[in-house]
């Protein structure tokens, strides 16, 4: 089994080297390959220069976008290029763990689940320091859960592990981080088995 890892990356000079190296590092259960995708959307803070010298790593695929194209953009490209059976997104910000990789992954083949979302709103942390985003997110989930019948508490989360046969017949359009509903909404739609997991994060300011 492999695990595709899709970063989405936007100036990002002071972090990128520390999460390309914890993914790289971080030991998946069972024995579970990886293959990294990321997705930079034109950077011009240096951050492309440190992507290039990853450019040559077998587990590592770049891909340069000649302009920022969006966070949704990047998620449907890098969903494109994965070869593995299930797929992750990770920000390149420190504010998700790879380390959470590992729970989610167990929760779904313990299940045999066919999507497991790290949820923010499940950790007893004030997950989010700006009050009114987080209002945002449960409102918008609420939504989600009462057209979609899900059951979902935090539909925004970046830490979505998803079989790639079920992921890639979702006909996604979203450009933007509205790209996270769109997703939920499919799996909804899909009747997908799913399930959340309670997970780290450590929000930065904007």
């Amino acid at each position: 089994m492999k695990l595709s890892i899709i970063i989405c990356v936007y100036n990002e000079v002071k972090t990128i080297n520390k999460i390309i190296n914890k993914v790289l590092n971080q030991r998946i259960i069972n024995n579970i390959k990886k293959e990294i995708i990321i997705i930079d959307n034109n950077s011009d803070d240096g951050t492309k220069n440190i992507l290039k010298q990853y450019n040559k790593h077998k587990n590592i695929i770049i891909i340069y976008q000649q302009k920022n194209l969006g966070k949704g953009n990047s998620i449907i490209e890098g969903i494109k290029l994965s070869t593995g059976d299930i797929i992750i997104f990770q920000d390149a910000d420190l504010e998700y763990d790879p380390s959470n990789y590992n729970i989610l992954i167990e929760e779904m083949l313990k299940r045999n689940l066919d999507a497991v979302y790290g949820s923010r709103i499940l950790s007893n942390k004030e997950y989010h320091i700006y009050h009114l985003h987080k209002f945002a997110v449960i409102f918008f989930t609420k939504l989600i859960n009462m057209f979609f019948r899900t059951d979902f508490t935090d539909c925004a989360t970046n830490y979505k592990l998803i079989k790639s046969s079920l992921l890639k017949t979702f006909e996604l359009e979203a450009k933007s981080f509205a790209i996270d509903f769109e997703i939920s909404i499919h799996l909804g739609i899909k009747k997908a088995l799913c399930s959340e997991v309670s997970i780290e994060y450590n929000p930065r300011t904007y």
